[in-house]
């Protein structure tokens, strides 16, 4: 297989995406596989060219590579555990900040049924079975590489003058002040404010949004506002959207109320930067001209916050990822029974 034509080909894909739009997941898939098709072909021409002493090196690391995995993914699993168990003893019970541990835990799992089936059992439809676990979870690593990415390239492309700051709401404390990741996107949008309106000399509307929750003792809109003129920020610039629930409500409902003052309109949406990538997608999807900017998230919070981001890329587009799981589970069983 001639990896540089293939790398080649998926580079020039990534980069046709980038350019066309940017707020793509699908760009860091071509990305990742343009960066394994080169790495692969400059690998083959170094080895072929090499000298019996560095052929005899680099199978020697190839070696020591392949007797690595095992440990590097049990440290990786027993690292996923700690960290459940560190974010719930830090911020209290709650199902899915166990998601991790139980990836972790599934992984020892595998780990261990490999073990004991080379020491004890030898069975070979154990391995078969394990084979296929082994290439799925490959896939689901690829993706989340490619989400990695992809939260990076979303972000690059050119800039231009904005109109108005979009501010996407995150919760409130029971006092119905800001949570932690909100005040973030809150400096982060009063940052961008002042840095735009320095440089282009021309007013820009800032819209927080976000409604009120069952539990919360005012809209998301109203505190976020109070918080910005607290930051400094004049109290005439800020609009308030207090209906959205979603992000995508977020997105429709700003959009409804700056297209009220013009209709033309270049907006940068504000959030977490472990969520820029899908409120991008979601932006892309509604047809919309904003694009997402990314603030700080507390660092204890980031795996979980970017674990579950995945997943909720994972199903959003549930039906490619599917169809790949399923493809990928075929073409492994008709190679157990030689159909390929």
């Amino acid at each position: 297989m001639n990896w540089f034509y293939w790398g080649s080909i998926a580079l020039a894909i990534a980069v046709t995406l980038q350019w066309t739009d940017r707020r793509r997941w699908l760009t860091g898939h071509f990305m990742i596989l343009a960066g394994i098709g080169l790495a692969l072909s400059t690998y083959r021409q170094v080895s072929e060219q090499a000298s019996p002493l560095w052929q005899f090196i680099i199978v020697g690391l190839k070696v020591v590579a392949y007797g690595l995995m095992p440990l590097i993914v049990l440290i990786v699993a027993i690292s996923f555990v700690r960290y459940s168990y560190r974010l719930i003893h830090k911020e209290g019970w709650h199902l899915h900040y166990s998601l991790l541990a139980i990836v972790g835990l599934l992984m020892i799992g595998m780990l261990g049924l490999s073990a004991a089936n080379a020491i004890y059992w030898q069975r070979r439809w154990l391995w078969q079975l394990l084979g296929l676990a082994i290439l799925l979870t490959a896939y689901f690593a690829f993706s989340f590489l490619a989400y990695l990415v992809a939260c990076v390239t979303t972000r690059w492309g050119r800039r231009v003058p904005l109109t108005d700051i979009i501010v996407l709401g995150a919760g409130l404390m029971p006092d119905g002040r800001p949570t932690r990741t909100l005040s973030y996107r809150l400096k982060a949008a009063a940052a961008l404010y002042r840095k735009q309106r320095a440089k282009d000399h021309h007013e820009i509307t800032i819209v927080v949004s976000g409604g009120q929750g069952a539990d919360e003792v005012m809209p998301e809109s109203t505190s976020m506002r109070q918080y910005l003129v607290a930051l400094g920020i004049p109290r005439d610039v800020i609009q308030e959207e207090n209906r959205s629930t979603s992000t995508i409500e977020n997105l429709k409902f700003s959009h409804g109320l700056i297209v009220k003052r013009h209709v033309f309109y270049h907006a940068a949406m504000v959030t977490s930067d472990y969520h820029v990538l899908r409120a991008n997608i979601f932006a892309r999807q509604l047809g919309l001209p904003i694009y997402g900017t990314g603030a700080r998230t507390p660092w204890y919070y980031l795996p979980f916050a970017m674990f579950r981001e995945y997943l909720a890329l994972i199903l959003l587009f549930r039906w490619s990822n599917l169809a790949v799981v399923v493809g990928l589970s075929l073409i492994y069983v008709a190679k157990l029974v030689n159909l390929i």
